[in-house]
């Protein structure tokens, strides 16, 4: 080996600026500074309150349409609409009361869409009796007199 070259066991023996072991040492010894160890004041909670536009919340209204289905019932010749609907107003009644409101909702719209088909049914039949009635009576009167 020349001189200038040096050997292995010559740097062991040399102490180096910056050992393994001096620097796990400075790693642990550096610490964050004041402001970081400090823990942050908690802010007190604002309170804010609602601009003078805002809209005030109401709770949702969910119609059972009872009453209506009560009365198609009643007076109406196409039963099965109306009595499907009296069930279901006791099951929407039901699910209010278990705070369902969603599904009571859309309930609530299927049993209004049938009871619109119920009623437009309905009042065709009671037209379509009623011509058909005041018709016969004509024609009895009609056949009476011997008009025709």
């Amino acid at each position: 080996m020349t001189e200038h070259e040096p050997s292995f066991n010559s740097l062991q023996d040399t102490s180096l600026p910056l050992s393994v072991n001096e620097l796990t040492s400075k790693r642990v010894q550096q610490q964050p500074p004041d402001h970081y160890r400090k823990q942050k004041k908690q802010l007190p909670l604002q309170e804010s309150k609602p601009p003078k536009n805002a809209a005030k919340l109401h709770p949702r209204t969910v119609n059972t349409h009872f009453v209506w289905a009560l009365v198609l019932t009643i007076f109406c010749f196409f039963i099965i609409g109306p009595c499907w609907a009296l069930f279901k107003s006791r099951q929407i009644r039901l699910m209010i009361k278990r705070n369902e409101l969603d599904r009571a909702e859309r309930l609530s719209a299927r049993v209004y869409t049938g009871l619109v088909m119920s009623t437009v049914f309905g009042v065709f039949i009671w037209v379509a009796i009623l011509f058909c009635s005041v018709g016969l009576l004509i024609a009895g009167k009609l056949l009476d007199s011997k008009l025709i």
